[in-house]
């Protein structure tokens, strides 16, 4: 699969489908075999497989598809696999799976998911790290490197500070680790890794067209990844810690804001500002943590 991701919207479509399929329906085949003596756990996988096997159908047709209709038909099979554990893998005859029926590990889930954070984040500054390699070295291409990994840093600050820790210990003690497994950990981290992808696309033009004025492409992403990193977190606190981040939702809104007169100021600039709202989050976290509980 790694092998035909590149092309994967080329000329490999079907190799990486297929790929895709055998691994995700292949390994539910194994473990419903497997659990023969485990009948509530078996049927729960059961449900699984047959949601994979639904998915799978569409995404061995978008291999087979091209253009816009492999798009669209991708579209469709990411929605399906997503909607199953919202919908607890309803399945005729076999009914639904309730979120204590999924027998997870909340501390292996609270340690596996940061570490996608810390790939997601390593993949970005290696982007951005190329893109700059393949620049003539001069004071802006310099400075707009040297923004990118501060983003990055920023970006780590605000999630593995304090959140990721103390979340970790609440889903290895939660009496319901399966509904924080889908909720905060599964759908959450969701927008937190698109958001440092988008950010990554924005810190490459940017690195690469530091002066002048914005982009609208350049402003969206430069904005519109921290913005969705932000977002990301701010429901993955609400759902586990039960309280909504007022510092991202501000920070979200500036973001918002910032759009309008993006065009206005170079590429530079903007990056450098974007960076200065989240490391500003990150900060009023850490002061939050060390201030004095009243009484």
């Amino acid at each position: 699969m790694s092998a035909s991701l590149p092309e994967a919207f080329g000329e490999r479509g079907l190799l990486f489908a297929g790929a895709y399929v055998a691994m995700q329906v292949g390994r539910t085949v194994f473990v419903v075999a497997a659990l023969g003596e485990e009948p509530a756990l078996r049927r729960n996988f059961q449900r699984v497989l047959a949601w994979l096997v639904a998915s799978g159908v569409l995404w061995l047709a978008g291999g087979l598809a091209h253009g816009t209709a492999r798009e669209v038909v991708w579209l469709a099979a990411v929605a399906v696999d997503f909607a199953a554990p919202m919908l607890g893998f309803f399945t005729p005859g076999l009914g639904r799976s309730r979120t204590t029926d999924w027998t997870i590990a909340g501390g292996h889930f609270g340690e596996r998911f940061p570490l996608f954070l810390i790939l997601a984040l390593g993949e970005s500054i290696l982007v951005t790290g190329s893109v700059f390699g393949e620049l003539a070295l001069s004071a802006s291409s310099v400075a707009a490197f040297v923004v990118a990994f501060l983003g990055s840093v920023a970006l780590w600050w605000v999630y593995f500070d304090r959140s990721a820790e103390d979340a970790s210990g609440v889903i290895a003690g939660s009496v319901d680790p399966g509904r924080l497994g889908r909720s905060a950990y599964t759908y959450c981290h969701l927008p937190m890794v698109a958001g440092i992808i988008v950010t990554a696309v924005g810190d490459e033009l940017v690195i690469a067209h530091p002066g002048g004025h914005a982009s609208v492409a350049t402003t969206t992403t430069v904005l519109l990844g921290p913005a969705l990193f932000l977002a990301g977190h701010a429901l993955f606190k609400r759902m586990v810690f039960g309280r909504l981040s007022v510092p991202r939702l501000l920070a979200i809104a500036v973001l918002a804001g910032l759009w309008p007169v993006g065009a206005a100021v170079s590429p530079l600039l903007l990056a450098s500002v974007a960076t200065l709202v989240v490391a500003a989050v990150a900060v009023s976290d850490t002061r939050m943590a060390r201030a004095p509980s009243p009484g």
